[in-house]
Order: C-alpha cells, then sequence, then structure tokens
C-alpha cells in the first residue's frame, strides 16, 4: 500500500511539472501556425502571380538557343521553378555524358526537398491536439482534488486551463491540417510541372 501511494505521488508530480511545458509550447506552436499561416498566404499570392502553365515557358523560348533566352525567361517563372531552372540549366551547359542520370538526380533532389517542406505541419497536426488533450487532463486532478476541498477558485482556474488548452490545441491541429492539405495539393502539381519541364527541355536540347 505505501508503495501505491509512492509510486501515485510520484505520477503526481510528474503530470503536475509537466503543465508549464505543455502550456509554453501550445503558446510557441500558436506563434508557429500564425506565422506559418502567414507564409502560406504570401505564397498563394506569389502563386497567383506566378499562374502561367510550364508549357507555356517552354513555347515562349527559342526553339534554338534555350539556354541563351533562359536568362531572359527565367524571372517570369513562379519562384520554386526558378532556383531549380538555373541548376538544370547549368547542368545541360556542362554536362553531355551522362546527363540525362544527372538531371533524375536533380530533380528528384528538388522532389525530396519540396516533399520536406511538409514535415513542420504534419509535427503540428498530430503535436497541437496531443499538447491540448494533455493541458486537459494534467489539471482536472487538481481540480477534483480542489472540488472535494470546497476550494472554488482553484477549481474554476484548473477548468479554465483545461478549456484554454483544449482550444488552442485543436485550433494548431484544425489550421496546420488545413494548410498540409492545400500545400500537399501545390507540391503535387509542382512536381508534375517540373517533371514535364525537365523533360521538354531536354528534348529540345537533343
Amino acid at each position: 500500500m505505501n508503495l501505491l501511494s509512492l509510486l501515485q505521488n510520484i505520477l503526481s508530480v510528474l503530470s503536475s511539472a509537466m503543465l508549464y511545458p505543455v502550456m509554453i509550447l501550445l503558446v510557441v506552436l500558436f506563434i508557429g501556425t500564425v506565422i506559418t499561416t502567414g507564409g502560406f498566404v504570401s505564397e498563394y499570392l506569389e502563386r497567383k502571380r506566378h499562374s502561367k502553365n510550364p508549357s507555356e515557358f517552354i513555347e515562349s523560348f527559342s526553339a534554338k538557343n534555350i539556354l541563351q533566352s533562359a536568362s531572359q525567361e527565367i524571372h517570369k517563372m513562379p519562384l520554386y521553378m526558378q532556383k531549380y531552372f538555373g541548376e538544370l540549366v547549368e547542368e545541360l551547359k556542362n554536362s553531355k555524358n551522362g546527363s540525362d542520370v544527372r538531371i533524375e538526380y536533380l530533380l528528384q533532389t528538388k522532389e525530396q526537398e519540396m516533399t520536406r517542406s511538409l514535415d513542420k505541419l504534419r509535427l503540428m497536426v498530430r503535436v497541437g491536439p496531443t499538447l491540448g488533450l494533455m493541458g486537459t487532463i494534467i489539471p482536472m486532478g487538481p481540480a477534483l482534488s480542489a472540488l472535494s476541498q470546497g476550494d472554488l477558485e482553484k477549481l474554476s482556474g484548473n477548468i479554465i486551463i483545461a478549456f484554454t488548452t483544449t482550444v488552442v490545441g485543436l485550433a494548431i491541429g484544425i489550421t496546420a491540417y488545413f494548410l498540409s492539405m492545400i500545400k500537399n495539393r501545390w507540391i503535387h502539381e509542382d512536381i508534375k510541372n517540373l517533371e514535364y519541364f525537365t523533360e521538354c527541355m531536354m528534348k529540345r536540347e537533343e
């Protein structure tokens, strides 16, 4: 019985000690969500401004001298294509033998980089609601204890913490899920455009 009480006390102390880190992490994640949402809106406006299809860029290049005309057209491309296209042009200029393998590697590297950009949002989708749930459960023990002692002030304080952490955690998860869903669609479309663009560039160079 003494061992059981000891274990209960240890778990109670550990649980209570986790409340403040959970609340701090929720605040940090919420600030990160706001910043990420701002970046999302900025990217959306940028994509609306550069809504031209990659096939139109291909047609705008000179049929015989793509590499020379590229520097004049690259500023019209979406930002996600500009860096990749610069690397692709350099690869086409510098590599003739085995260029197919090197360009394929370049394309796969870019695709992996774009996919990894979703990792932060996926983490927020899982961690936000989990921290919210922890912030809900942890204060319930002290709240029930305060209820049994008739301490309504302590009871209301713990209930407020439980409800607010739940709301913040769910808000983080919902926002991150919405942003990740839209960005995942953008990334798949970008990858498709890069593959098409690379194939067309290589055929025009042959």
